[in-house]
């Protein structure tokens, strides 16, 4: 009878659907294989701070070049974010295109707290900066005084890669829901 038991439980086991990658086996998989020099994305970004700021995000990497759109945040429209390098610019739609050498400065002046974009990079793809140190956590790692959490992965035309990423550091969350991957 006990043995009829454990046969039931297996194969009951084994009919079960799978709705979740293993967190611990995607990451593993997702490391190992993503050298990735060109990527798109599409989502949704919420940034918490003292307050809520959420849009829609399109970003489109190639080598040491990004191009991020975010619109819908607060109603201004439609901002453009062109990245060369160490050189940043910002599109706000006005006409108006504001120019530094400093990615991060000039991200942390024009919002008024720090959004590490230059991490954000490999950060997005779940992977910490190289030649920086980490401290592995739950789903995730602390790096750079930032905890980057992926909590959920999908299988993707490039590969398993993250759906949805929590970045946190004292006060500043965001939450970025990535609905489409592409090359």
């Amino acid at each position: 009878m006990r043995l009829l038991l454990i046969g039931w439980v297996i194969l009951l086991g084994a009919c079960a659907p799978i709705t979740h990658l293993d967190e611990q086996v995607a990451w593993q998989g997702h490391k190992s294989d993503i050298e990735i020099k060109q990527w798109q994305l599409q989502g949704r970004l919420l940034i918490r701070t003292d307050d809520v700021l959420n849009a829609h995000i399109s970003w489109q990497h190639k080598g040491e070049q990004d191009a991020i759109s975010l619109f819908g945040a607060l109603g201004l429209g439609k901002r453009k974010i062109e990245i060369n390098g160490d050189n940043i610019s910002l599109d706000s739609g006005d006409g108006e295109k504001l120019r530094s050498n400093d990615v991060d400065g000039f991200m942390r002046r024009q919002l008024g707290f720090d959004v590490p974009v230059t991490a954000l990079r490999r950060w997005v793809l779940g992977l910490p900066v190289k030649n920086s140190s980490i401290i592995k956590i739950k789903n995730g790692f602390e790096q750079l005084g930032w905890r980057i959490e992926t909590s959920r992965y999908k299988a993707t035309i490039i590969g398993v890669m993250p759906h949805k990423l929590k970045i946190k550091k004292n006060k500043i969350k965001l939450t970025l829901i990535i609905d489409r991957w592409e090359r």
